[in-house]
């Protein structure tokens, strides 16, 4: 392989044998090298396949700002995730993760610690995806010798849960919240504790779709209307349960629930209880 292009001392861009733009990582490699040269395999520490997403997401002035080390971790942490869940995952998690860590890791520095009011309700919304942050937290702390705050987990699911619903950051926190409004919403409503079982599991990622549409408003065009009667009918109570929701989620973020949604979430509100 050759130098097609030198980022720093440490990273330089070649191509593979499928002619597609990778990025190698090593200590030394740009440093030592010049456009055009053999790379040294020896000093290769890390190869990662760049695609157009993940180079108009900012990676190249990401190398320019944060430490080689710290990049090099980025991309271990993104395959990492990629082992932990099967469902898909935007590539352009790769800058905003690698920046949050770096971020991370100078306000430990600092001994700086931010408060995450959805803390609680990460953990329980999205269970998986804080296991495998917490993980990501364990190897940040023997990878650069440091004791990071447990709770920065937290931070870190939602920049997967954001990779996997592919919307903006902030977009996450709302949708976490949307999330929550309607899990309480039940409890309340019914005066249960609900249990995490295969229905619940089901409700879930229901809602996390219902909180993805209502963000980017999208509408059912076609309603069934005699499918809506009927289900509004059989199930009064669940029915209720879900206007309620959509109320609550109306009055904080005036996001309209429609005819169609109703029935929907009617419907797995009701599996919750069978």
């Amino acid at each position: 392989m050759k130098i097609e292009q030198i980022i720093n001392n440490n990273t330089v861009i070649s191509k593979n044998t499928q002619g597609k733009e990778i990025v190698i990582f090593g200590k030394g490699l740009g440093f030592s090298g010049k456009k055009g040269s053999e790379i040294n395999e020896t000093k290769i520490e890390k190869i990662f396949v760049l695609s157009d997403e993940v180079k108009m997401s900012g990676f190249f002035e990401l190398l320019d700002e944060i430490p080689y080390d710290v990049v090099a971790f980025g991309l271990k942490a993104y395959e990492y995730i990629l082992t932990c869940t099967s469902k898909p995952i935007n590539k352009r998690i790769l800058v905003p993760l690698t920046d949050h860590i770096y971020t991370t890791l100078e306000r430990n520095k600092q001994n700086l610690k931010f408060e995450n009011e959805l803390y609680w309700n990460i953990r329980y919304i999205y269970a998986d995806e804080y296991h495998t942050a917490v993980d990501i937290v364990d190897m940040m702390n023997s990878d650069f010798n440091v004791e990071i705050d447990p709770k920065e987990a937290a931070f870190i699911a939602l920049h997967i849960v954001n990779a996997e619903m592919d919307i903006d950051l902030k977009d996450t926190y709302k949708a976490t919240d949307i999330i929550d409004i309607s899990i309480k919403t039940v409890e309340e409503v019914f005066n249960v504790q609900l249990k995490e079982d295969i229905n619940f599991a089901r409700f879930m990622t229901h809602l996390q779709f219902f909180a993805k549409r209502m963000i980017q408003n999208v509408v059912e065009e076609n309603e069934d209307n005699d499918i809506n009667k009927f289900i509004n009918l059989k199930y009064a109570n669940e029915y209720a349960c879900a206007e309620e929701i959509a109320r609550r989620i109306k009055e904080k973020y005036s996001y309209s629930v429609d005819r169609n949604e109703l029935t929907y979430l009617t419907i797995h509100i009701a599996r919750l209880f069978r």
